[in-house]
């Protein structure tokens, strides 16, 4: 798969755990098939209303939480607070950081997201 590559799709609401570890996402389940793509984190970019914000994206089917929505796109929005639930968002993919695991804790998952966030504001593309 080449990058970048541009996911677009309704934000809608997950289990709002990432806000119970301050760090709300946006999920879409996206228009575009995204089937061939690796399930991991990816380094993105996400437009919204017209703004670019650097974003970290998860593409799979969240492993460590199940829940029932398949594979879809979750998106963690630096420096974003507003209520985008219902609006139209774009994702770019910049680059690949990791696979998607399984973790045994939350806490271990919510460490490695954190991690996760550190790379990419050390990213660019």
């Amino acid at each position: 798969m080449k990058l970048p590559y541009i996911l677009t799709g309704k934000v809608i609401h997950g289990n709002k755990l990432g806000s119970k570890a301050n760090m709300p996402t946006a999920n879409i389940i996206p228009r575009e098939d995204i089937s061939f793509l690796e399930k991991g984190v990816y380094y993105s970019d996400t437009l919204i209303e017209g703004k670019v914000y650097k974003s970290i994206t998860n593409i799979g089917t969240k492993p460590t939480v199940k829940d029932d929505l398949g594979v879809n796109a979750e998106t963690f929005i630096f420096d974003f607070e507003d209520d985008i639930y219902g609006k139209e968002i774009c994702v770019t993919l910049l680059g690949f950081r990791r696979p998607e695991e399984k973790f045994d804790s939350l806490d271990t998952l919510f460490r490695v997201i954190s991690e996760d966030v550190e790379a990419r504001k050390q990213y660019t593309n």
